[in-house]
């Protein structure tokens, strides 16, 4: 017993040893795993866990915000690491080692990594009298809990005890609401809003399907006079607010637009509200038209911009309307940035009813509004409102969606603010990807700016379109011969771009890199370092020779196809030669049509095309199995 007591004794003085000392933390990654070098994503893991001061290593499933996608040749995981701190190194030093250690196993490249933070602890309880209750508190907590009372009211009036010798009590609640909320809205109590019913009989809603870049339907819901169903009622009609006026009516406007997000992240096929205007109390039934409509894929608030107005009207739907369910998005608080506006995504919990989706379970808007209720199909029909207006352009019939290009009025809105400047999440992405990228080169050179240009940086983009971030740097400051350091850095870009799939607001990154005194011509071009507008793009009608355009990509077409015969007869030597002629034919087919009329020319409609049937990739595959072919030594 004594020695037992001893070792115990001992024990407890170790514990209070001031030199013991264990602090760990947690931080994800995005890894790319190449499936001909290297193993499975278990043996990964485990490759991974070996790794000095690493403790575990775990999934992060989708429903959770991690990526988990099979993409072919590699796979995608999402990795959360569970790391021990000691002493002498800083967080991020010992995360940046440890990214470093894990890109050195075979077949393994890490995209991105950030500390993950825990969850804030609950403040705790300090006795009676320390805290005050006021009556504002009071309300607050009797709004939130008002569905729930209103249940219990039901459930404990409709019940009682069984009379003697007689049935049980079983009389139904009464169904009468009283005269906090206007009739037909759930458990309104706090926010007033215009039912179908109150709606003017010369006012109907009408729901626009939009002409989208997805798959899947945009819509823009909006307010219009009976018979002028095309025309939506705008705040900045004074002639027709005056008139309202005078007839002592109040002035009626409305519009909500919404489409369902295609690219990835948390909120991957939910739709968003992308936009909303609205009189005061007009807007909340948009809003549940708008849900009713996203159906099963859920409806949840804008990522870039939420005025307080609507978050009060999200705050409403999550915490007072029991026929409207919700899930969360994202586990933690820290993730809420990836679901929401940075100013409320600071706010923590008290945003906790924007990263969520929310669903329309029962009853319909929609046939409350009966003919109230007008649908228009904006495939078909124009907008005469400036929100939308295409010039749709097609080249070459039998080409389908890939030959589709569209004109925007405006730039792409997830990626910029108006025309003013980049937004500044797309900004701070962007900006972590070319340091990673600076960081695997491992060269002394310094950048000297970094631009975007092609379409997305113009009023041309798609949804085939790619972010093109050009490095501009000195070639001279790396070596005197150009020419070598330019096709080093070709290599080393296209070797980049081949192994990594990142996606920023849905589209893909393409990084090139290029000297600083080599002259670009576009149109769009956008300076990150500067934050300004180097080129500002202008919205153009344009004309379109879509005979010569279509005639041009098939010519390089047919050559193409030719030198796959080549190379498939073995020639490589003459399939490398032919390979290096056309890729310098193509790059000065593009930059003399860029130059003469621009990107919209016939030589650059046609260099998109090649590119989106696969045959510039194609060319290039060829070009660089050509030479390994040349180079390679038969055993």
């Amino acid at each position: 017993m004594k020695k037992h007591l001893k070792l115990f004794n001992k024990f407890l003085q170790e514990a209070k040893d001031p030199s013991y000392y264990q602090e760990t933390f947690y931080f994800t990654i995005l890894i790319s795993m190449n499936k001909d070098h290297g193993g499975s994503r278990d043996e990964t893991k485990n490759d991974i866990r070996a790794l000095p001061e690493v403790l575990t290593v775990t999934l992060v499933e989708p429903v959770k915000g991690g990526v988990q996608r099979d993409l072919g040749t590699k796979y995608l995981s999402t990795l959360k690491v569970h790391i021990r701190k000691p002493r002498d190194i800083s967080k991020q030093m010992l995360m940046k080692r440890t990214v470093l250690h894990i890109s050195n196993l075979r077949g393994v490249s890490v995209l991105r990594y950030k500390e993950r933070k825990p969850k804030p602890r609950k403040k705790a309880f300090h006795g009676p009298g320390s805290y005050k209750i006021t009556e504002a508190d009071y309300q607050k907590v009797r709004r939130q809990k008002a569905a729930e009372y209103s249940r219990d009211k039901a459930q404990y009036i409709s019940t009682g005890p069984q009379k003697k010798g007689g049935a049980p009590f079983n009389r139904p609640a009464s169904k009468k609401r009283g005269p906090s909320g206007p009739a037909g809205f759930g458990a309104l109590e706090e926010m007033a809003m215009v039912t179908p019913a109150e709606l003017p009989e010369d006012i109907v809603v009408v729901v626009a399907r939009e002409k989208s870049l997805a798959r899947h339907p945009a819509y823009k819901i909006y307010y219009a006079r009976k018979g002028e169903e095309g025309e939506p009622l705008k705040s900045g009609d004074l002639d027709r607010a005056e008139r309202e006026a005078r007839e002592g009516r109040e002035s009626i406007y409305g519009t909500i637009k919404i489409g369902r997000h295609v690219g990835g992240g948390p909120y991957r096929g939910v739709y968003l509200v992308t936009s909303v205007k609205a009189a005061d109390q007009y807007g909340p039934l948009l809003y549940d038209v708008a849900m009713e409509l996203a159906g099963n894929d859920g409806l949840k608030p804008d990522v870039d911009s939420v005025s307080d107005e609507a978050s009060a009207v999200w705050k409403h739907y999550d915490e007072q309307r029991p026929d409207v369910e919700s899930t969360m998005l994202v586990d933690d608080e820290h993730e809420y940035e990836d679901v929401m506006p940075p100013n409320h995504a600071e706010l923590g919990s008290d945003s906790k009813h924007l990263a969520k989706a929310y669903y329309w379970m029962k009853g319909s808007r929609t046939q409350e509004l009966g003919d109230k209720l007008v649908f228009l199909d904006k495939e078909s029909e124009s907008d005469d409102g400036p929100l939308y207006e295409d010039i749709l352009i097609t080249i070459g019939q039998e080409a389908g969606d890939l030959k589709t290009f569209d004109i925007q009025t405006e730039l792409n809105q997830k990626i910029w603010d108006e025309d003013r400047e980049i937004r500044p999440g797309v900004k701070g992405a962007l900006m972590d990807i070319v340091e990673e990228f600076m960081e695997s080169l491992d060269l002394d050179i310094d950048l000297k700016d970094v631009i975007i240009t092609g379409s997305l940086a113009n009023y041309n983009w798609s949804k085939f379109s790619d972010i093109d971030l050009h490095l501009l740097v000195n070639f001279a400051e790396v070596n005197d011969n150009e020419k070598m350091v330019k096709k080093f850095f070709d290599a080393v870009r296209s070797r980049w771009n081949k192994m990594h799939d990142i996606f920023v607001k849905g589209h893909e990154v393409e990084i090139y890199i290029q000297n600083e005194d080599e002259e670009h011509v576009s149109t769009g071009v956008y300076s990150l370092l500067k934050d300004e507008w180097i080129v500002k793009p202008k919205l153009t009608n344009p004309s379109i020779d879509e005979k010569t355009a279509t005639k041009k990509m098939h010519s390089m077409e047919k050559e193409i196809d030719k030198l796959s015969s080549i190379y498939d007869s073995g020639q490589y030597d003459s399939a490398y030669k032919l390979a290096d002629k056309l890729k310098e034919k193509l790059k000065r087919m593009r930059k003399t049509g860029l130059e003469r009329i621009g990107i919209y020319s016939p030589e650059n409609l046609a260099f998109k095309m090649l590119r989106r049937s696969g045959d510039i990739e194609k060319l290039f595959s060829i070009y660089t199995k050509a030479y390994d072919k040349i180079y390679s030594l038969d055993q």
